[in-house]
This record gives C-alpha cells, structure tokens and sequence, in this order.
C-alpha cells in the first residue's frame, strides 16, 4: 500500500511527493538501473525515487524502487538478503565476468563434474572476500570503476569481505564449456559475476557468468513485482507500490498510542508503557495508531529515541 498527501509546496518550493512506498520492479534485460529509476519517475510523476541494490544491465528480475519518504530507507533495505537464479559458464572467462565483455577459452571443462562443483561451491559459502569488478559501480578517487574500465584503465580494489548465506546446485551441464546452474542467497555487496570467475578459476576452467535473475530481496519475490510495461498500463500506478515498511520489516514493532506517536514525529525520545516481548535491544520501527510506519529509532530499556523520522503521510 502507499500513502498520499496533497501538502502544499514545501520551504524550497518544490511540491512534495504524492505517493510513498517501494516498487517490486521486475527489471528487463538491456535497461541499466538508472534506467528503471528514470522511467518510474515519468510514469509517476514524482522526483525523489531511488533504486535499492543495482542490477547490470544484462540481468533481470526484482529491481526494489523506492519512492518519496522511503528514498530515506534504502540502507535499511540495503541489510536485506538477496536470492539469485544464475547460470555459470565453465571452460571460459570474459573481462567483465560475464557475457558483455571479450570471451576467451581457458580450459576444456569436460572432465568437471556436478560433485565436483558442489564440493566447490562450499568454498564460497559464509563470510568470503571478493575483489569487486572493474565493470562495477564501486568508486575510485570520486570516479566508477566502470567509467575507468572504459578508458582502458585497471586500478588496484582492495578485497571486501561479504556474505553468502547458500548456494544451491539448481542443474549441471557437461562438456568442453560446461555449465553449472545455481540458487544464490547472498548478503549486501555480494557480485555473482565475482562468484562465478572465482569458482572457474578454483576448479582451473576458468568461469564467467552467462544469465542472472534475482528472485527476491527481503520479503518481495519476483511473483510479487511488475514490469515496467504492466506499471505503464495501469489506471493507477501508484497502486502497485508496497508500504515503505517493507524497507524494515526484519525489525521489531512497536506500536506507539496517538500522544506518542504525535511526540514521535516531532523527533522527541519517548517513554514506553508497553514494549514487545521478547523485549527488542537496538533497532526498531515505530508505528502509529492507523498502523503507519512513523520512524526508525532505538530502544533502550522502555526508551524509545527516533533516529529516521518519516513525514506525516508517508504511511
């Protein structure tokens, strides 16, 4: 659900946003993210929308598209688990990981096997270090190292330690380019094309990443989301946006009587009479008597003190 407003223009003059929530975009292949966030504008007509986690352009699938006040919650979204349907091809390597760059053969990968790959994979499994991707947005020196990687320029990129919670052998293919196909769930930062370049190069074949789909982040699934061309259709697009909420749902709840909740959004700390149990220690949402997601904040003890605190109307 979303929330709308129709508040007149605020301090700098620009009209406020109308309408507030995520869009569960599900991404075609050949449009950048930006892409996606520019489109979502025009077709809502609403400045302040922002994506959650970039997709290249080659893949596809759930693309999450935050808009008004929930702009203000994408690094929550961004702590949620991701899950990706990719295929890795094996026998191969490609400068960018993957399909768009320059493909080279490496190895005859005939004699890999499925159990071979499994026992790989483990490799990957929990807190690894990955190099991120020259083709990547990653900065340098103010500058993407995509933006680099097309002047033909490489930099050094320090390892980032990310998490991969499993991986899951879908289907395997043999032969001189085989091709492994897999169930990634995967935490912040995590780059599949790294993935596959890295189990290519642990099994000596070389890998690069030949399809990818993510299926889901956090609680929206890629039967929850719409094309971009199904949002264009509709009478009324805003209609397909989920409640900002979404961004925080891993959260405890607390729910917070009218006076609080009037107190709350003024950004004052709060006493609470009542708190969930088992009592929550840190991080917590805030709603208010409609149900509405009013903050984020922490709680100490029956102390609540807001820290994100959402416009009236961004329910």
């Amino acid at each position: 659900m979303i929330g709308a407003d129709a508040a007149p223009r605020s301090r700098r003059g620009r009209q406020p946003a109308r309408v507030h929530g995520i869009l569960p975009l599900n991404k075609s292949a050949g449009m950048t993210s930006f892409d996606a966030v520019r489109a979502v504008r025009r077709v809502l007509g609403e400045r302040r929308v922002g994506h959650a986690g970039t997709l290249d352009p080659s893949a596809t699938g759930l693309l999450p598209i935050c808009v008004g006040q929930a702009t203000r919650l994408v690094d929550f979204l961004h702590q949620q688990p991701k899950r990706y349907h990719c295929v890795v091809r094996l026998g191969e390597r490609s400068d960018t990981m993957d399909l768009e760059g320059t493909v080279s053969h490496v190895a005859d990968a005939s004699h890999v096997t499925e159990p071979a790959v499994r026992a790989a994979l483990v490799r990957f499994e929990g807190d690894v270090q990955q190099v991120p991707p020259m083709h990547s947005a990653v900065r340098h020196d103010g500058r993407h190292l995509y933006e680099l990687a097309r002047e033909g320029v490489e930099v050094e990129r320090e390892p980032r330690t990310v998490h991969i919670g499993s991986i899951r052998v879908i289907a395997f293919r043999g032969g001189p380019i085989a091709e492994a196909e897999l169930d990634v769930v995967s935490g912040k930062g995590a780059y599949m094309r790294v993935l596959a370049s890295d189990l290519g190069d642990l099994l000596g074949t070389g890998g690069l990443l030949s399809w990818l789909e993510r299926t889901s982040y956090g609680p929206m699934t890629i039967t929850d989301s719409v094309t971009l061309e199904q949002l264009e259709a509709m009478e009324d697009p805003g209609s397909a946006l989920l409640g900002p909420d979404v961004a925080v749902s891993y959260m405890p709840r607390v729910d917070l009587p009218p006076q609080l909740a009037v107190q709350v959004r003024r950004g004052q700390s709060v006493w609470l009479a009542r708190v969930p149990e088992p009592r929550p220690r840190g991080a917590v949402r805030a709603h208010g008597p409609e149900g509405e997601l009013i903050c984020v904040g922490e709680l100490a003890g029956t102390m609540l003190r807001p820290t994100k605190v959402l416009a009236s109307g961004a329910a």
